[in-house]
């Protein structure tokens, strides 16, 4: 079983091996990791959600059409201005979205049992890989988690307060939000992008990738070889599970699955990465965490940001 941050000691090019951690497996088993027994879950404190907002002039979900994922391609430079790249001891392993000037959206099992302080976040990036390039970075001051579990990967979601405001520009934009919880997306067209391995067992990529992936209904990835225990209604999967071949892979984990809106050609969130089976595998399509059952959950516990206009 996949998990897709690149935190596997058993997979080839493991970017934490040799970091002090405690190994824990999970009853489907998964492996994974539990750093240090950091900080987990705590709230912000009041007194900030009365603190005077900024106001916002951008938009939201404006993809920038310029001009590996396993079998998807090279992303334009800033193509997608809401991606965000974690490091933790200065080693990438994870994605993000920016959802407004003050917070990013990753996956929990990104950061639960993580020093927080720890971990850094890199805006406006597509190579990760050049050292002249110097993107835009905050700390996280603040984990603000629900009742996510390894042993069933239910409720992977987490937000990422952050040290000082994101600057909006052409290369950092915030993803849209859904505007309703009622659409499940069945069908929909929906891009991953991170820089994830290339393959299930390869190494992580330098440069930005995105692989474009359909959304199937919850019956229909309970009917895969996934057991239907497996797939909660807090899960979003998306892939072929007839042909394999497209998905999101290790190190892509926490990053976004969105689509395009047709009314105003904008994209908005509908997944983050959470976890699967191998990589592009058949049978196992990629499972996210569905976005619109955390949306009052997600504004609830930003009240202190500015979210762009949608």
């Amino acid at each position: 079983m996949d998990i897709r941050p690149q935190i596997d000691p058993f997979a080839k090019g493991s970017l934490l091996q040799g970091l002090p951690a405690e190994l824990a497996r999970d009853e489907r088993g998964v492996f994974t990791k539990n750093f240090f027994g950091g900080v987990w879950g705590n709230r912000p404190p009041w007194m900030e959600y009365n603190q005077p907002k900024t106001s916002c002039t951008c938009k939201c979900g404006e993809r920038n059409e310029v001009s590996r994922i396993v079998e998807g391609v090279e992303a334009g430079i800033n193509e997608f201005p809401w991606m965000a790249k974690l490091t933790y001891f200065k080693r990438f392993y994870c994605g993000g979205m920016v959802i407004n000037d003050r917070y990013v959206l990753t996956a929990a099992h990104c950061v639960k049992g993580f020093m927080w302080f720890m971990i850094k976040v890199t805006f406006g990036e597509h190579n990760r890989c050049n050292a002249t390039v110097r993107p835009e970075t905050r700390f996280v001051v603040r984990v603000i988690a629900q009742n996510f579990t390894l042993t069933n990967f239910d409720n992977d979601i987490a937000l990422l307060r952050l040290n000082e405001r994101v600057p909006m520009s052409a290369a950092i934009k915030p993803i849209c939000l859904p505007k309703s919880d009622h659409n499940l997306y069945v069908g929909a067209k929906a891009v991953a992008s991170g820089w994830g391995t290339l393959t299930e067992e390869g190494k992580v990529s330098c440069t930005l990738q995105e692989v474009e992936v359909p959304v199937i209904s919850n019956q229909e990835c309970r009917n895969t070889k996934y057991t239907s225990s497996m797939i909660t209604d807090n899960m979003l999967c998306a892939g072929y599970p007839k042909t394999g071949g497209k998905d999101s892979c290790q190190g892509d984990s926490g990053g976004p699955l969105i689509t395009e809106r047709k009314y105003d050609k904008r994209y908005e969130l509908i997944g983050v990465v959470s976890w699967g089976n191998g990589c592009a595998r058949v049978g196992y399509p990629g499972v996210y965490t569905r976005v619109t059952n955390y949306l009052d959950w997600i504004r609830e516990n930003t009240r202190d940001a500015c979210f762009c206009s949608d």
